[in-house]
C-alpha cells in the first residue's frame, strides 16, 4: 500500500530563512492508519523520509482565504483564468499579488476556492526547496478537519482553534479568540433541512492543547448545543490532521505556475518493482524466442536436406542442389521426358474435376485413370442429372472436353463413368 509523507509548517513567517522553521511530519498509508509516528524538528529531517513517498504539505490556515465563487465556466484551466475576476470586488489587495486556487464545485454551482498572497507562497515554497523537498500537494490545516454530517467539528491547538460545520468551509482563529468564534458560530443562522426543519447543533471537540482546556469552558455552551463531546488529544493533532489529508484533500494550492511538474523520476520508486518484473518477462521471451528460431532453423535445414535426397530419387540425373521449385516445375509441365505423363496438365485437370464434383453437392469420386493426357473418372452422384451437371461445369471451365461415357444405378445413387480430355482431344 502507498504511504504518504505529511509535513506540517507550524509557523507562518514569510521573513523566516528557508529551511529554518520548525515542522512536524507523519506517515501514513492509503486509509491514513499511521506508518511512522509523529515527530517534530527542522524540516532537513523530514526530507530524509520523502524518498519513495508521495509528499504532502500542510500550511497554517490562518495565511489563506478560504471562501466560494460563482464562476459559471466549466473547466480547470478556465476556472482558474476567471477566480480573480470573480473575486475581485470581495479582496482589498491588488489580484496581481494574490495566488488563486480552485477546489470542489458544490450543487449550488459555487466553486470552492482558496487565496493567498505569492510572497507567502513563495516563502512556503522556498523553505521546501532549501530542504531538498519537492512536494505533491500543499494544503491548510483547516483542509484536514474533516467534513462530518450532522456535526461541527473544532479542533484545538496552543496557537488556533479550527472549526468546520457540516458542509461549510473551515474556519480559524486564534485560541484567545476561542469563545468568541463559538458565538458568532451559534449566532449564525442553520438552514433548514429537506423536511423544513432546522437541523440540531452538534459540537465534537478535539482539545489537542498541552494541559487541556477547563471544563467551565464547556459549560458555558453545553445547554446551548443538542450535545457536545471533547476529546483530548495529548500526542497532539497532526496524526488525525494527516489521515484526514489524505482521505478527503481540500484544495491544493499547487494550481497554475504553482503546478506540480511531475517527471519520470518522481515516479520511478512506486513503479521500480513493476518495472523490474516486466524486464524479466521481456528477457524470459526474447531468451525463449532465440531458442524457438535456433531449433527452427535446423529443423528446416534437416527438411530441405530431406527433401533434396527425394528429389534425387524422383528425378535421377538432375542436380537437386539448385532451385527445386523451378526443377519440379519443369518435370511437371513435361520437361523430363522419362515420367511419361504430364503432371503439370493432369493437376490441372484434377483442380478443374474438384471445382465441379464441389459445386454439385453430394457426389463423390470413386475412381480414377489419367493415361495419355485423358482423365476416365468414376462417380456417385443422387442422379443422372447431378452427373450431367458435373460434366457442363467441367465443360464451362473452357479448356476440356467431357463425355458421360456409362450411367447404372444403384440403389438410390447413380454410378457413372466420364471421360474428360483436351479440348481438341
Amino acid at each position: 500500500m502507498s504511504e504518504t509523507l505529511v509535513i506540517r509548517l507550524v509557523t507562518d513567517d514569510p521573513t523566516r530563512a528557508a529551511g529554518m522553521g520548525r515542522v512536524e511530519w507523519a506517515v501514513v498509508d492509503a486509509t491514513g492508519a499511521c506508518v511512522l509516528a509523529p515527530a517534530t524538528g527542522p524540516l532537513g529531517d523530514a526530507a530524509a523520509l520523502c524518498a519513495g513517498r508521495r509528499t504532502v504539505v500542510l500550511v497554517p490556515a490562518a495565511g489563506v482565504l478560504r471562501t466560494r465563487a460563482d464562476v459559471p465556466v466549466k473547466g480547470t484551466n478556465r476556472i482558474a483564468q476567471a477566480l480573480p475576476f470573480a473575486l475581485e470586488d470581495l479582496l482589498a489587495e491588488d489580484v496581481e499579488e494574490l495566488h488563486f486556487a480552485a477546489g470542489a464545485r458544490y450543487p449550488d454551482d459555487q466553486v470552492v476556492c482558496a487565496v493567498v498572497r505569492r510572497e507567502r507562497m513563495d516563502s512556503w515554497l522556498a523553505q521546501l526547496a532549501g530542504a531538498g523537498i519537492k512536494s505533491q500537494a500543499i494544503h491548510t490545516d483547516g483542509d484536514a478537519i474533516l467534513d462530518v454530517a450532522g456535526n461541527t467539528t473544532l479542533m484545538l491547538e496552543e496557537h488556533q482553534a479550527l472549526l468546520r460545520d457540516p458542509g461549510g468551509d473551515p474556519v480559524v482563529a486564534e485560541l484567545e479568540s476561542l469563545e468568541g468564534l463559538l458565538e458568532l458560530w451559534l449566532a449564525q443562522p442553520r438552514p433548514a433541512g429537506a423536511d423544513g426543519s432546522v437541523p440540531p447543533r452538534h459540537l465534537q471537540v478535539y482539545d489537542a492543547t498541552v494541559d487541556g482546556l477547563p471544563n467551565e469552558v464547556w459549560e458555558r455552551f453545553q445547554d446551548r448545543v443538542a450535545s457536545l463531546e471533547v476529546r483530548r488529544l495529548p500526542d497532539g493533532a497532526l496524526l488525525r490532521l494527516a489521515g484526514a489529508i489524505v482521505t478527503n484533500p481540500g484544495v491544493n494550492l499547487l494550481q497554475g505556475e504553482y503546478a506540480t511538474r511531475n517527471t519520470l523520476g518522481s515516479h520511478w520508486p512506486r513503479w521500480r518493482l513493476a518495472a523490474a518484473l516486466v524486464a524479466t518477462l521481456a528477457a524470459t521471451v526474447v531468451a525463449t524466442a532465440g531458442v524457438d528460431a535456433w531449433r527452427l532453423k535446423r529443423e528446416s535445414a534437416a527438411l530441405e536436406a530431406e527433401i533434396r535426397q527425394a528429389a534425387g530419387f524422383t528425378f535421377p540425373g538432375t542436380d537437386a542442389s539448385g532451385d527445386l521449385r523451378a526443377l519440379v516445375d519443369a518435370r511437371l509441365s513435361g520437361g523430363a521426358p522419362a515420367s511419361g505423363t504430364s503432371g503439370r496438365k493432369f493437376l490441372e485437370t484434377m483442380q478443374t474435376v474438384a471445382v465441379a464434383v464441389a459445386k454439385t453437392g453430394n457426389a463423390k469420386i470413386e475412381g480414377l485413370n489419367y493415361r495419355a493426357g485423358v482423365l476416365e473418372l468414376q462417380v456417385r452422384a443422387p442422379s443422372a442429372e447431378s452427373l450431367d451437371t458435373i460434366r457442363k461445369f467441367v465443360v464451362e471451365a473452357g479448356s476440356l472436353k467431357a463425355d458421360i461415357q456409362s450411367s447404372n444405378a444403384v440403389g438410390d445413387e447413380i454410378q457413372g463413368r466420364i471421360r474428360i480430355s483436351g479440348a481438341g482431344a
